[in-house]
């Protein structure tokens, strides 16, 4: 009995001990560059940089794009790191024998199926190229005409615009309803493309043969959703307008919606009254609508005073009000947002088509409609092409910045 009692001690000792010595090397990230990894789709992988600077802040590099992470979490032997504008989060535990490494899973809660991706990662002696670099291949810069899900029902139009140095590629996809963010990947020798995205939402991959002047690939969104698609060079290829895609089918353009704290808002109303007014169509889980957020944050700032105001209307992916509130008090919070945004309901298209019924459609998040002083609606934009898209969303921006001011001294 009395060895059966020790015996019992000793386990409880040592996996205390065990526990104990996990714990601290959870709490141990080493400072530098790693090289993250994604696995999706059973053999697919999608490969990323961080950085770990001295306070144990974790920075994502995704192309050109810095995305800074909340601080790290300990939940026993494990980190959970969040991403700041989104729910979704890493957590994995540190592998400290020879050379460190991380495993663990990329979890995005809000899925009901696929909400978690199986996450590695090692630490890296510098910030050198994540993708290996074969001999020079042929040179892909340029507009291509591109098409996803060709000859399928859900088929849809694109341009994808690529810049390649040496074999390192970056660009992007430009699409009806917005661009795909910032890519960035490699043309291999065998002239196989390989381009990627990992921001905290979106998990991409893209890759194609090239063959003559046609690329043939396939695209893989997580773990979900697979299409192929194809591209051909061509330099005069557009999309539709974005203004003419959402337009009124009845005058009377008004709302009502509640406040994150559950007061009702009604559109139009006496502070809107006189006002050129922006109502942004979005979702906190939407990186395409983080990026006209942090545009508009700053069109606000610099018109505000002149007589513009925006009002945001977020759809959430959460079922119950007091969720779908939080998420948009988070967001107001994090991205530091001075205009009001209010909580549309579940994030669905047909939710916010219904819900402005006075529009023909909505198709895309974001979507914003640019209503006069009079109370006209006088534009109305789908979808948002960021920063990923260079030169694209410069001109987009200075023809933004010149409606609104005609608008304000109309």
């Amino acid at each position: 009995m009395k060895n059966t009692i020790l015996t019992a001690h000793l386990f409880l000792l040592f996996s205390f001990i065990l526990c104990s010595v996990s714990t601290i090397q959870a709490q141990e990230l080493k400072t530098g560059y790693w090289t993250g990894q994604l696995k999706i789709q059973q053999s697919h992988h999608i490969r990323f940089a961080f950085e770990v600077d001295e306070q144990q802040n974790i920075t994502l590099h995704n192309g050109e794009e810095r995305i800074k992470m909340n601080r790290l979490k300990f939940e026993n032997d494990s980190i959970k790191v969040y991403f700041s504008s989104f729910p979704n989060y890493l957590i994995f535990q540190v592998d400290t024998l020879k050379r460190p490494k991380l495993n663990g899973y990329f979890v995005n809660p809000d899925r009901v199926h696929h909400k978690r991706i199986a996450f590695h990662a090692r630490f890296s002696d510098n910030e050198s190229s994540i993708f290996q670099q074969p001999p020079k291949a042929q040179n892909i810069t340029g507009k291509w005409q591109v098409i996803f899900s060709p000859n399928a029902s859900d088929e849809y139009p694109a341009i994808g615009k690529f810049k390649q140095n040496h074999n390192d590629v970056t660009g992007t996809f430009l699409t009806e309803t917005g661009d795909y963010r910032f890519l960035n990947g490699v043309m291999y020798k065998n002239n196989l493309l390989q381009l990627t995205c990992f921001d905290g939402a979106h998990v991409f991959l893209f890759t194609a043969q090239l063959e003559n002047d046609t690329l043939k690939g396939k695209f893989f969104s997580g773990n979900h959703r697979k299409t192929d698609w194809i591209g051909v060079r061509n330099k005069n290829f557009q999309l539709k307008n974005p203004y003419s895609i959402t337009y009124m089918i009845n005058k009377n353009f008004s709302f009502r919606f509640p406040k994150p704290d559950g007061e009702e808002y009604h559109f139009p109303n006496k502070e809107t009254q006189g006002k050129v007014v922006i109502v942004q169509i979005l979702g906190t889980w939407c990186p395409n609508c983080l990026d006209e957020t942090n545009y508009y944050k700053k069109l606000y700032k610099k018109y505000n005073d002149k007589g513009l105001k925006i009002i945001g209307v977020a759809y959430e992916d959460p079922k119950t009000f007091k969720e779908q509130a939080d998420r948009v008090k988070r967001y107001i919070h994090t991205q530091k947002i001075d205009y009001t945004i209010l909580v549309g309901g579940k994030a669905s298209k047909e939710t916010s088509a219904k819900d402005f019924d006075m529009l023909n459609d909505i198709t895309s998040f974001p979507t914003s409609i640019f209503i006069n002083r009079q109370g006209e609606v006088v534009k109305i934009h789908t979808g948002f092409n960021g920063p990923g898209t260079g030169e694209i969303y410069t001109e987009y921006k200075k023809e933004t910045d010149q409606l609104i001011q005609r608008l304000l001294n109309e």
